[in-house]
């Protein structure tokens, strides 16, 4: 399945024109509806919704993804089964083609969710990603020159590979789970301008000191990362890391060369509910460019927080601070809310940035898992966390375990 790199050049410019500075909100948003009214003869096609088409955006349902990883079939317009969508995405995590029917290729993603889902994509949609990424990723004059582009994820899919036939770019994959030492030669022997990893991937690479020579921005996703970590991180390899916010649901959001996270409002709407008992709220996402895999009001488990005040880069997408984890994973007693960037906050700074833990709440006591000798602090940063919010409970500590699956979560709430 080759790429059209006219199509991917139009999206490249298309996004630039969308996140400048000389652009509106109020153009931005007229561009929304009229997407919005373009899109009735996709949902027409999908049989979940089709009874909707032509409606007003506010009249759908609002829908989890759950629902629509239950029911497959009827929240795509192929009217392809789960089980040959994850057959071909299986296949691509092979090294393969991933074609799920002639066309359009499947992957797994995994997200912020840690459930993992699986995505549809037409050449078409594959080379509009493609055009809105590259803009988002890559330094202002990111066509004129060759680019290496490297990626640390759990599953490859032609949604990755067509990035070396994209334009003038090398493209190299590193499959999650390789030893820190290994990747950092790899890496080496590459040497990338953008790499794109999870949190804890490029954690362990720093500290075993790898050290940036072409690089010019590196992103992380999938995991959340404390400040004071991205700072320290940012510190052993030379440049700083910044967010990129992509899921199953679609490619969300990414970073600015001033590091602030902007939503891809250019090709989404994003709503916002709010959590309560705090400021963050659960992005409620349309998708007003996938035509194969429709997402109308999918509403995600992801915690997320506006930017106080606008970003320096000019932008007229909303700006939000980085994805800090699940609603599922606040700490809540009763009326009080801690947010894990709270503990992470608290823990890191009590016990350094480059130390590896993780933080369990619970209705009955706390648990941090850490190394012994920084068991104390961690554990006396906590308690002075909870007794601010005037909650009493046991805090433990206890050796740190392996982490579970591919994912990091260092801050969860576990109510046995």
């Amino acid at each position: 399945m080759g790429i059209d790199r006219l199509h991917v050049l139009g999206a490249y410019v298309t996004a630039r024109r969308f996140q400048s500075r000389g652009m509106s909100r109020a153009r931005l948003e007229r561009r929304q509806l009229k997407l919005w009214r373009e899109f009735a003869p996709v949902i027409a096609r999908m049989p979940a919704l089709a009874h909707l088409a032509g409606k007003p955006l506010e009249d759908f349902p609002i829908v989890r993804p759950e629902e629509i990883r239950r029911d497959f079939e009827r929240w795509n317009t192929l009217g392809l089964s789960k089980l040959a969508a994850e057959a071909a995405a299986a296949e691509a995590e092979a090294g393969k083609s991933g074609e799920a029917v002639a066309g359009v290729s499947a992957g797994f993603s995994t997200g912020t969710s840690g459930e993992r889902g699986v995505f549809l994509a037409s050449a078409g949609e594959r080379a509009e990603y493609l055009g809105q990424a590259l803009a988002r990723l890559l330094p202002w004059d990111g066509l004129l020159r060759r680019r290496r582009i490297a990626l640390c994820l759990r599953a490859d899919s032609a949604l990755y590979r067509d990035v070396g036939n994209a334009g003038p770019f090398a493209f190299r994959f590193f499959r999650l789970g390789m030893p820190a030492p290994e990747l950092q030669r790899e890496l080496a022997a590459f040497d990338p301008h953008v790499f794109v990893a999870p949190s804890h991937v490029l954690a362990a690479l720093a500290r075993a000191g790898a050290q940036a020579r072409s690089l010019q921005r590196v992103f992380y996703g999938a995991e959340p990362m404390g400040t004071l970590e991205r700072a320290w991180i940012g510190t052993q390899i030379g440049v700083r890391p910044d967010p990129i916010y992509q899921a199953t649901e679609g490619f969300l959001g990414a970073a600015c060369a001033h590091g602030t996270l902007h939503l891809n409002e250019d090709t989404l709407i994003i709503e916002r509910q709010p959590v309560a008992g705090t400021d963050r709220f659960q992005p409620i996402v349309t998708d007003l460019r996938r035509t194969t895999q429709p997402m109308v009001r999918v509403l995600l488990d992801d915690l997320l927080q506006a930017r106080a005040g606008p970003c320096p880069c000019g932008s007229p997408l909303a700006g939000a601070e980085p994805v800090e984890g699940r609603v599922g994973d606040l700490w809540r007693w009763g009326d009080v809310v801690i947010a894990p960037r709270e503990v992470e906050a608290a823990v890191s700074g009590a016990v350094g940035a480059d130390v590896d833990w993780r933080a369990f709440g619970g209705s009955r006591q706390v648990t941090v898992e850490i190394d012994r000798a920084m068991a104390d602090r961690a554990i006396e940063a906590v308690r002075a966390l909870l007794l601010e919010r005037m909650i009493d409970l046991p805090v433990t500590a206890a050796a740190r375990g392996p982490m579970a699956g591919f994912k990091r979560r260092r801050v969860t709430f576990v109510d046995a």
